[in-house]
């Protein structure tokens, strides 16, 4: 199936925001309801939502920007929205945190700051992907 580009971001967009809000519904629930440590939490929430999107998440959308826009190809296959390495990644991060969360290993705390503010990076990724499809409306 062969698609244009800006569906491409799309896709994208969507896929990360509903992957950021299924990781949210993780943390911000043991976020609202930590009363001790709420303040901690959300400091935390957004040391970890800075780190991803600042360092991983904002380069991957370019990355990904710039290789849809410069393929030389009018459509491309619809799910060329991400290249290889970065479905691995994707396997690789969810199968992790789905593990680490089910094992028990680590407090209800970790998931409060850490999956609110991977999910807040995640889903601003996606609404970066949205904004491309809307200024790439003609391609």
């Amino acid at each position: 199936m062969n698609t244009k580009k800006r569906n491409l971001f799309l896709i994208a967009g969507i896929l990360w925001l509903i992957a950021g809000t299924m990781v949210m519904k993780v943390g911000v629930p043991f976020l609202i309801n930590d009363d001790k440590n709420f303040l901690l939490g959300l400091l935390g929430a957004i040391a970890i939502f800075l780190i991803f999107y600042i360092m991983i998440f904002s380069k991957y959308v370019n990355k990904h920007k710039n290789r849809i826009l410069n393929d030389k190809r009018e459509k491309m296959k619809i799910w060329e929205f991400f290249d290889k390495s970065s479905y691995i990644l994707m396997i690789f991060m969810m199968s992790f945190g789905m593990a680490l969360r089910f094992s028990g290993l680590l407090p209800n705390f970790f998931f409060e700051f850490f999956y609110s503010g991977l999910g807040l990076a995640l889903s601003l990724s996606g609404i970066s992907f949205l904004l491309l499809a809307i200024k790439n409306i003609n391609i």
